[in-house]
């Protein structure tokens, strides 16, 4: 154990070791904002055509069942470049259960509140400000987290794969029986995941905030 804390320690003070955590959290942060930039796209278009729901949910719940090391091997197959593999990985073992997720929250709009904004005669903007944003923020938070751990692991394994840093490529180099340095990077994941989350934690309680009036006033 002491050595494992002092792994950690001497990766989180040393820059040229930080920086390849830096560089794995990057490129989940990235693969993670490409997924979710898409999957909204998509879950507004099925939202708001029944025949392109139908046209893209079988090829989205066909994406959602091929495994993460299946997209490793398509990637490395098809791309030469390091970062537009690893991005390639992350968006397609990410995006559908962003567009799912952001879909059903769409969905769940209720419609005679829906039907009352409308009543008002709103522009567009007014209408995704006051109904459309409040109604799916939510579910887009609950969505970054829910696909948060998954990418964390997910981007480990790109990166074993022809990857020349990261936190990936380092347990890579932890084959000769080196469990502290193993764990010690393998903690960096799990240190940027609780991080993250936190981050979302606070903002979903800064902009839901009213929730917590609705349910003192019940």
């Amino acid at each position: 154990m002491p050595d494992i804390l002092w792994r950690t320690l001497e990766i989180l003070t040393t820059w040229e070791m930080f920086g390849q955590v830096l560089t794995t959290v990057a490129r989940t942060l990235g693969g993670l904002a490409g997924a979710f930039v898409v999957g909204a796209i998509l879950a507004a278009l099925m939202g708001r055509s029944a025949l392109v729901a139908r046209l893209l949910s079988p090829m989205l719940t066909f994406l959602q069942g091929i495994p993460a090391l299946s997209w490793v091997v398509f990637a490395v197959i098809w791309f030469r470049g390091v970062e537009t593999r690893i991005f390639f990985i992350m968006l397609f073992t990410t995006l559908p259960a962003f567009a799912f997720q952001l879909l059903d929250s769409y969905r769940s709009i209720s419609k005679d509140l829906a039907e009352m904004v409308v009543s008002f005669r709103p522009r567009r903007w007014q209408m995704l400000r006051v109904l459309v944003w409040p109604a799916v923020l939510p579910g887009v938070l609950t969505s970054w987290k829910a696909n948060l751990g998954n990418a964390s692991r997910v981007v480990v394994v790109a990166e074993l794969v022809g990857a020349t840093g990261g936190v990936g490529y380092e347990l890579l180099q932890q084959q000769l029986f080196d469990m502290a340095g193993a764990m010690a990077w393998t903690l960096q994941l799990v240190l940027f995941v609780l991080v993250v989350q936190w981050v979302i934690s606070a903002i979903e309680t800064f902009s839901l905030r009213y929730r917590g009036m609705s349910e003192r006033s019940l």
